[in-house]
């Protein structure tokens, strides 16, 4: 129990003190930072630990005559790992990429604040707490949008507000129609709606889909997260990969399987169309991915694109698809974040944002081009890479599901993505070395680069040894079927 308090309240300690620590004091707020977001991390993996081994951990309470718990499951331990482990990942390269800049106090606060909000999603016990914790991610990460205060990052700002506020309000009337269809909130205890099909369980869905889908990114609610790129690139990487995005990928994992359950979402019409909405979502996000100039902007569709391979394999209703889900949802939050840390290196030491300005960035930056083509082959999802192990599982289950044209969008969509990131590739290493002035020494640099090496041999050895996450997806699979 006290490790659970610890977990979710490491970040808000944290954030609190880097608040109050003076501003010309980096060193004592860089240290107060790493020092919190790894007792998260270390908490986080004992509370998966206990939950594996079979121990519950409950911490339950009343705000206002409403039930709040934390109750973490293997689902919700999946994405604390993810959230936890890759938010420290995010800290140490904040620590180089940041330095010099503005706004750094507020920077990390915020930073902080939002990890121990985000663990909050991952371990709610019930829709009570997570709706809370849910509403909050959107207020703390609100202010790492706009860190550059400038006039487009407050109009991304805007829009990002709008967006999710909007999604949330429809989430909160579906919720509290579970509530009076299903007579309880918690997620322990089998489905919430298995009592049986009732009229109006279609748009009950369809609110789901919408109040999650908007932080899922689902088409069309999607807009949001290319504009929301003007944030720092530490930040696109936990908004893309990790925080705000996996957070409604996993409340639609939690609808299917917590809140409905396989049997009764069978039943019900709108269901059928679930998958084929994801897929459209993986289609049409990466090839207008490949249409985008900007580097940050073609990783933006292409995460559109990805998230949906984790909700496909969910809507099929199949163990396998299910595995393949998990399998994607580690695997690419390990590769999309180290895509992302490569672009920020790119940008900070060559000035280069765009795609067509790519020439001799290669030879300029060679170990950074190398993690970023070993990832462009994991969002292809070839092996040796942990996103090959996901994209096998999920075209099983779209088969098993009697779903076989799943299985080719999925085919498709590696394709297009070659076509998307394999000649920005070719482009870095094409022509003469024109950047100098760019290098890949000194403290600054390091401190990027060795969080975004160390994600991508990481990423290797989950492809070669997959068998270093089936645990947590076997007990995800188990758990529900």
């Amino acid at each position: 129990m006290f490790t659970l308090i610890l977990c979710i309240g490491s970040g808000l300690v944290g954030g609190l003190l880097v608040a109050v620590v003076p501003a010309a004091k980096n060193r004592l707020r860089n240290m107060v930072v790493l020092f919190f977001t790894g007792l998260g991390m270390i908490c986080s993996w004992q509370v998966a630990r206990k939950v594996l081994a079979g121990e519950r951990l409950r911490l339950a309470g009343q705000i206002g005559g409403l039930s709040l718990c934390l109750d973490p499951d293997p689902l919700g331990v999946v994405f604390g790992l993810i959230a936890a482990t890759l938010w420290l990942f995010a800290v140490v390269y904040s620590l180089g990429y940041m330095e010099g800049k503005d706004h750094q106090r507020t920077y990390y606060a915020f930073l902080l604040l939002a990890f121990s909000v985000t663990l909050g999603v991952a371990f709610a016990g019930n829709l009570v707490a997570f709706y809370l914790f849910y509403e909050l991610l959107t207020f703390t990460t609100y202010p790492l949008v706009i860190q550059e205060r400038n006039e487009g990052a407050m109009q991304a700002g805007t829009k990002y507000l709008l967006y999710n506020l909007s999604g949330a309000a429809v989430l909160l009337l579906g919720i509290v129609l579970t509530a009076a269809w299903g007579g309880r909130l918690d997620f322990a205890g089998g489905p919430i709606l298995a009592g049986g099909l009732k009229t109006g369980l279609n748009w009950l869905l369809f609110l789901f889909l919408v109040g999650f889908g908007v932080k899922a990114a689902l088409m069309p609610f999607h807009r949001w997260l290319p504009a929301a790129m003007v944030a720092p690139t530490p930040v696109s990487a936990l908004l893309h990969a990790v925080a705000v995005v996996y957070s409604g990928v996993y409340g639609l994992l939690r609808v299917v399987y917590s809140v409905f359950g396989t049997e009764l979402l069978g039943e019900l019409g709108f269901a059928v169309l679930l998958p084929w909405v994801a897929a459209g979502t993986i289609l049409v996000g990466i090839i207008v991915a490949t249409q985008q100039d900007l580097l940050k902007r073609r990783l933006a569709y292409q995460t559109i694109s990805h998230l949906s391979y984790i909700l496909l394999g969910a809507f099929t209703l199949q163990p396998l698809g299910l595995a393949g889900a998990v399998l994607q949802m580690v695997g690419y939050a390990v590769l999309k974040t180290a895509l992302f840390f490569c672009v920020g290196l790119i940008v900070e030491q060559t000035g280069v944002t765009r795609v067509s300005r790519m020439d001799g960035v290669g030879w300029a930056l060679p170990k950074t081009m190398a993690a970023f083509t070993v990832a462009t082959l994991g969002m292809i999802g070839m092996l040796p890479l942990g996103t090959f192990w996901g994209k096998y599982y999920l075209m099983k289950g779209s088969v098993a599901g009697g779903k076989w044209p799943l299985a080719l969008v999925l085919v498709g969509s590696g394709l297009i993505n070659a076509v998307c990131f394999i000649p920005v590739v070719v482009k870095a290493f094409r022509g003469e070395r024109t950047r100098s002035t760019a290098t890949e020494k000194g403290g600054r640099v390091a401190l990027m680069l060795a969080p975004t090496l160390l994600l991508v041999v990481i990423a290797l050895l989950m492809g070669l040894f997959p068998g270093m996450v089936w645990p947590l997806v076997q007990a995800v699979v188990d758990s529900f079927f």
